[in-house]
């Protein structure tokens, strides 16, 4: 019978690829998982006489990014509902862009006073983000492989199972650490260069909590996985059987 000990860690990986795929795919389709977003970009309400519609939020997500307007616009807006109209196409290689995603004829407006250095701010977390992208897809194909690795033994028992599997769940965690540690700067650090950029042109941002703690805790399922992965493989193994001592031979 096999020992439950050599399971753990593929229960761990199984569990962190749900949570890194909510990750990834949230925001991609409207009303998808759009409240666990990497920031949330909250602007002021289009100028009255301007062509075009400038939306209350901009949901930013790994690879999309979703926006609408806000049940009740002021002071509280960060904790109104929410009404998301569109979506943006998924890719991989995503970044947010608010001049972009701004009618033209909004972001140029004297009255409503863009502040062009957010602009700025999101180009120059571009790469970062698109990196971010990229290793979480790294991360759920490490994850991913180290369960169908554990399914395999059931069917086509090996010896060097435990071997792969450790493999890919180093892989999976570290892809998935330096995701979450990107995300969690782009998250904290941006949000405050967002806010302090925008004081006085009733532009604000706020972290998604939900998206950061899911994907810490991919992370920490994945680190755990992986420890007790490597005690199965190189130190269970590996440890010696004691022998029965020898019987006194009879006299």
């Amino acid at each position: 019978m096999a020992d439950p000990k050599t399971f753990f860690p593929a229960v761990t990986a199984f569990i962190a690829f749900i949570l890194t795929l909510i990750c990834l795919f949230a925001g991609t389709q409207r009303n998808l998982l759009d409240s666990a977003d990497l920031l949330t970009l909250y602007t002021p309400e289009s100028p009255s006489g301007t062509t075009g519609t400038a939306h209350n939020f901009y949901s930013v997500h790994v690879m999309s990014y979703c926006q609408g307007t806000l049940g009740t616009v002021g002071p509280g807006a960060a904790g109104a509902s929410r009404n998301v109209t569109s979506c943006s196409s998924r890719t991989i290689l995503f970044s947010f862009d608010p001049t972009a995603a701004w009618p033209t004829e909004i972001t140029q407006s004297k009255e409503l006073n863009w502040p062009r250095v957010i602009s700025d701010d999101f180009h120059a977390f571009r790469i970062s983000s698109q990196s971010m992208a990229v290793l979480y897809c790294i991360g759920v194909g490490a994850m991913g492989a180290a369960v169908l690795v554990r399914a395999s033994s059931f069917v086509a028992p090996r010896a060097q199972t435990g071997l792969f599997e450790f493999g890919f769940l180093v892989l999976g965690s570290l892809s998935i650490s330096i995701a979450s540690i990107i995300a969690t700067v782009i998250a904290l650090e941006f949000v405050a260069l967002i806010n302090a950029h925008g004081d006085g042109s009733n532009v604000s941002a706020k972290y998604g909590d939900k998206f950061l703690g899911m994907t810490w805790a991919s992370a920490g399922l994945l680190l755990l996985g992986s420890i007790a992965c490597f005690v199965n493989v190189f130190v269970r193994n590996n440890t010696p059987v004691a022998e029965a001592p020898p019987k006194d031979e009879e006299e």
